[in-house]
């Protein structure tokens, strides 16, 4: 009897774990809530302390997604989303199998079906449909990815001083945000650092602008829109 109870009670907690991972729901002490920076920039736009994931510091990698996916790398677990997982190439890719076969975001026919579209949608943004896609209450639908623009204010505007793995970027309020070198999906390097803007290269739709730093320099990615890399969130200021 006492057998079957533990098998019992042993089968439960795996379910419960199981159904825990599935919703990617963490424990309620180890949640938390993203704190807004406002670094006095012209445009008023607000940047998160800390990058996308599921519970994490603000000087940790967090996790990395692909452009226009809103899983990461951590929470892709089924086979169809396998090959998808570690970002290293076109298959498994959610909007097309190759750089000329895109089936959104396209702003040239000869790279697939063209729409236009040189932002991300709302359902595409990871920051943005985060409520939508998971039951923790983490990031709310008035984060977004940083658009090219709202990152090169960031760039234009703010000091960046290079720390241990990563810069930390003061405002022209002297308030500051954390930004680590967190490499890239198949590359967790603490030397470099490719973080992810909303907007499309529209001469070559295959691509998505992306920031791209090390320790003496920072500048801009053309990055293959499956390639895994950092999100930072931001708002605008109410």
């Amino acid at each position: 009897m006492r057998n079957l109870r533990y098998i019992f009670l042993s089968l439960m907690t795996c379910t419960l774990l199981f159904v825990q991972a599935q919703n990617k729901i963490p424990p309620t002490s180890e949640r938390y809530i993203p704190k807004a920076i406002d670094l006095g920039l012209p445009s008023g736009t607000i940047w998160a302390d800390r990058n996308m994931s599921v519970n994490d510091q603000p000087t940790n990698f967090g996790e990395y997604y692909s452009w226009g996916n809103v899983l990461s790398d951590a929470e892709m677990t089924t086979y169809d989303e396998f090959n998808q997982r570690m970002m290293t190439s076109w298959k498994g890719y959610k909007y097309g199998t190759g750089p000329k076969s895109l089936t959104k975001y396209c702003t040239n026919s000869s790279f697939g079906t063209k729409d236009n579209k040189t932002r991300l949608d709302p359902d595409d943004d990871a920051a943005t449909a985060y409520t939508k896609n998971h039951k923790a209450p983490i990031w709310d639908a008035q984060w977004h990815i940083p658009t090219d623009k709202e990152f090169a204010e960031l760039i234009e505007k703010c000091k960046w001083e290079w720390k241990k793995n990563g810069y930390q970027v003061t405002g022209p309020n002297g308030k500051s945000i954390f930004l680590p070198a967190a490499g890239f999906a198949g590359e967790k390097s603490p030397s470099s650092g490719y973080y992810w803007t909303s907007s499309l290269c529209p001469d070559f739709p295959c691509y998505a602008y992306a920031v791209m730093f090390g320790d003496t320099f920072i500048g801009w990615n053309n990055a293959s829109r499956y390639q895994g890399y950092s999100i930072r969130p931001v708002k605008s200021k109410k």
